[in-house]
């Protein structure tokens, strides 16, 4: 990929020297990267588990939220082992306000099916793919730092430094450009430090060329970047389009007994956060109101509305209604557990449920 003048690749982009750009960018990470928590313990125990607990907690989670939740989840797991031996809901509660909860409940899985095997944890990045909930970018993220694979990496942050490198003005995720820049990743990867490579382009998207206003002066790579010399930072790349989201009306309802606060295991088939313990959560439907995950509408215990929530979840615009009734009709069974009240913030995964709670006792004390 080296080019000695500028030249056009198949998609119109000017190519760039790649030994250039890959010598300057790990250079400049190695006196400059952030002191991130995942990378100093690589750096002292080589230990593979820390990094592989980071690159899951990463995935579409921003690196301030996640910080605090890694620290203590290390804590309470500080190995693969310690994970698989855990309940699934101490895993959720380990991880909780962090979304996704998908993610966590593979990365038991995958504990849970390295430990039954008595196997290690893999040594390579193929051996990384066979484990549930890895896949090509997660592979290459550990591999290339862990064992020092060559596999590159393309996060929104790998496509907006590339984009502006080549200066292509287009949306960065079309897929003939997110084949691209594998091809571009995986190539200069073989030239250089693969791991220390792959966190160098990611760490300059995320610091310096940033979506916005990027600090250009500041760039150990702006003397081939394309954009830059064409003054177009700001065309390259183009924005994405904007994800379609769908509007929900949900009713979450709070049910006190005389003994605490009823929580509810969510189906595993719920349209949201399946699996996990909160307050029973109903759809609106052309039906009626139909509790989630089962597909029916249940005549719900009949409740006071306390106040109203607003919330996200991937493409999910929620609004969402909190009730509160008192009734003893309400047992514990496996799918019910009552709560002492001064403990339900704590037993929740969730940011909706979290939220629900917070208005039910603001409007608690507007009342006493």
């Amino acid at each position: 990929m080296r080019a000695s003048s500028p030249k056009k690749t198949p998609s119109g982009a000017t190519a760039f020297d790649g030994v250039f750009f890959s010598t300057g960018l790990v250079g400049w990470y190695k006196q400059n990267h952030r002191k991130l928590p995942w990378r100093t313990l690589w750096a002292k125990f080589k230990d593979p588990w820390h990094i592989w607990v980071s690159e899951i907690m990463l995935q579409q989670t921003v690196i301030k939220a996640v910080i605090p939740v890694y620290e203590k989840f290390l804590k309470q797991f500080p190995s693969y082992r310690s994970l698989s031996e855990a309940k699934p809901e101490d895993v959720r509660l380990a991880v909780r306000g962090l979304g996704y909860y998908r993610r966590f409940d593979l990365l038991h899985r995958a504990c849970k099916q390295l430990t039954s095997l008595d196997q290690r944890l893999p040594n390579s990045h193929d051996e990384w793919l066979k484990l549930p909930g890895i896949g090509a970018y997660t592979a290459a993220a550990i591999a290339s730092i862990t064992t020092n694979e060559p596999f590159g990496v393309v996060d929104g942050n790998v496509e907006r430094v590339l984009c502006r490198v080549m200066d292509i003005r287009s949306e960065p995720n079309l897929p003939h450009l997110k084949k691209m820049f594998k091809v571009i990743m995986d190539d200069i990867c073989q030239q250089t430090e693969p791991g220390d490579f792959n966190q160098a382009v990611m760490e300059l998207g995320q610091t310096i060329c940033t979506p916005s206003n990027p600090s250009c002066d500041r760039c150990p790579v702006s003397s081939i970047c394309t954009a830059l010399k064409h003054s177009s930072q700001h065309l390259a790349p183009a924005p994405k389009k904007k994800q379609k989201t769908t509007d929900v009306s949900l009713e979450l309802q709070i049910i006190k007994t005389t003994a605490g606060i009823a929580l509810f295991k969510r189906p595993d088939d719920a349209k949201f956060l399946p699996g996990t313990w909160g307050f029973p959560t109903y759809i609106r439907s052309e039906k009626g109101w139909e509790l989630d995950g089962t597909s029916r509408v249940i005549k719900k215990v009949l409740a006071g509305k306390v106040g109203e929530i607003r919330h996200s979840i991937t493409k999910h615009k929620i609004t969402a209604s909190v009730t509160f009734s008192k009734t003893n009709l309400i047992k514990k069974s496996g799918i019910i557990k009552i709560t002492a009240a001064q403990d339900v913030e704590g037993s929740l995964v969730s940011n909706l449920d979290r939220k629900a709670w917070i208005v039910l006792l603001r409007a608690s004390k507007q009342h006493t």
